[in-house]
């Protein structure tokens, strides 16, 4: 019977410490890394002098708490007006964070003042509002389905001849109710 309930113990006493391990140095995966209680934790580094992103290996994605290097084919970054940055492991995490600050970044809009993302042909890091943002396309990104960013109409044609698109629409057309129309899912969930 001792030999039961030291059995039992152990395993309590290995859980607990466990558990105690975990909340001393994180969560798995790194989503209590991406928050400081309050807020999404900013970016590392900023955007250098030509809005080119940074993306250290510590950064995490402030709404999903995926690490934002490991995506380098899908990552963006929103800069606020005071040069500080948020980066995101996908264009559908920065573009629910740029439609609604105030529930993923916990800021205003005001203080919101350029989101690059990645074009998709070159890579080459861009201001998402001069992009054409591609939906339904068999391109996977991190979060599953992607929102594929492509410069023109000319790449747009040639995009989805490659991997079809059910639809596009540029930052500016994008609201609420287009973006349940496009994913099936709410833009705040």
């Amino acid at each position: 019977m001792l030999n039961v309930f030291i059995k039992k113990a152990m395993g309590f006493t290995t859980v607990l410490f466990a558990v105690l391990l975990l909340l001393s140095v994180g969560l798995p995966f790194g989503v209590s890394e991406a928050f400081d209680g309050k807020h999404p934790r900013i970016g590392l580094t900023p955007l250098d002098e030509n809005h080119q992103m940074q993306v250290s290996p510590s950064d995490r994605c402030p709404v999903c708490g995926m690490r934002v290097i490991q995506y380098s084919k899908f990552n963006g970054a929103i800069q606020l007006k005071d040069t500080t940055t948020y980066y995101f492991c996908s264009t559908g995490c920065l573009i629910r964070s740029w439609m609604h600050p105030e529930i993923y970044l916990g800021l205003a809009r005001d203080r919101l003042e350029r989101p690059i993302v990645r074009e998709y042909f070159s890579g080459r890091q861009m201001d998402g509002r001069d992009m054409i943002f591609v939906y339904g396309s068999d391109v996977i990104g991190p979060m599953g389905p992607a929102l594929v960013p492509v410069l023109d109409e000319r790449h747009l044609r040639v995009f989805k001849r490659r991997h079809g698109g059910k639809t596009q629409v540029l930052l500016k057309d994008l609201n609420d109710a287009r973006w349940y129309e496009m994913t099936g899912k709410k833009m705040a969930e």
